[in-house]
């Protein structure tokens, strides 16, 4: 009885050891680089892992943009972001992942008022909402795909102006969930009406950022622009989910959480995939965990890549440059 109470304690002690070492902590990315001059956009600044990147990198002396829909809670996390970072160069300006023409308005305004841009971080995004936009998607797939990739080519030509002088680095967040995003493009347009289309679509988008970030690597050859699509790894943050997602999903949320890192450390690849000397060399790849990462096949198809860029244009070309 002893021996077998001995046992389960020390496999208690190595769970609890490899819990908290291995799964509640990560890699923290650590760099003596200086940001005075550089200019960051990053969506979904205030809350979560946004609003960690941003104190990170408002920390070393960039000029830091965040860019949300909720401009009253933007404003509360700037003030939160100068007071810890101590960096008085943080911005607020309203967007609109999910409407394209809040995309459009913000695009304009900021090429109009801000002479440079160095670093456009995609961070925001949405896991469980449901809807429709007013330009017949699914707003998952609108906010997490969509909008980002309107907002890019938006301030493309900015940022290819900003090249000849000072590279750029372009950031996607996407997500291991990847894995489940098996392509529906029917389903790109429809509204979803269960958990399992939820994380369906939500997969979709995450994969299709990952195209994304490969595809946008290839039609940048020529100019100092570097592109990442980076997975935070399992984060506690606000994810987006409408304001009741379900008792379904409150409680799986809750369960995950006891599993989830801190947002620290879900900022560390995106700030790895900033401010790494070496990294521009690896451009159009897929990292987590500080580290570039191998995708699995389906994620690496070219003929899918250009069928979903395709797709995406089709969506977005009331709105796009005429040069895409």
């Amino acid at each position: 009885m002893f021996q077998k109470k001995y046992i389960f304690l020390v496999l208690a002690v190595f769970f609890a050891y490899y819990f908290m070492n291995y799964i509640k902590i990560g890699p923290i990315y650590k760099t003596n680089k200086r940001l005075d001059g550089k200019t960051v956009l990053i969506t979904g600044g205030n809350i979560g892992i946004g609003k960690v990147t941003a104190i990170e990198l408002a920390k070393l002396g960039a000029k830091v943009i965040i860019a949300s829909r909720n401009v009253q809670r933007s404003q509360k996390a700037k003030d939160e972001i100068i007071k810890e970072s101590g960096n008085k160069n943080v911005h607020v300006m309203k967007l609109d992942l999910g409407d394209f023409s809040s995309i459009k308005s913000f695009a304009e305004k900021f090429s109009k008022e801000e002479k440079n841009l160095h670093y456009l971080i995609n961070n925001a995004g949405v896991l469980a909402i449901r809807g429709m936009t007013d330009y017949g998607c699914n707003r998952i797939m609108a906010i997490n795909h969509f909008g980002p990739f309107l907002l890019t080519h938006l301030l493309m030509d900015k940022m290819k102006k900003q090249s000849k002088t000072s590279p750029v680095r372009i950031i996607n967040l996407t997500s291991a969930g990847y894995a489940f995003g098996a392509f529906d493009l029917d389903q790109w347009h429809q509204d979803s009406n269960s958990i399992y289309e939820d994380f369906s679509i939500y997969g979709q988008s995450k994969l299709a950022n990952i195209y994304f970030t490969s595809e946008l690597n290839k039609r940048l050859k020529g100019f100092d622009i570097t592109t990442y699509a980076v997975h935070p790894g399992g984060i506690k943050s606000e994810l987006g989910m409408d304001e009741d997602p379900g008792w379904v999903l409150y409680i799986l949320k809750q369960i995950m959480t006891l599993f989830l890192r801190e947002p620290i450390y879900g900022a560390q690849t995106t700030l790895y995939c900033a401010l790494d000397d070496n990294v521009t060399q690896l451009s159009g790849n897929y990292f987590g965990e500080t580290t570039m990462q191998d995708l699995k096949d389906f994620a690496k198809d070219d003929v899918v890549g250009q069928k979903i860029w395709q797709e995406t244009v089709k969506v977005t070309k009331d709105y796009l440059p005429k040069d895409v």
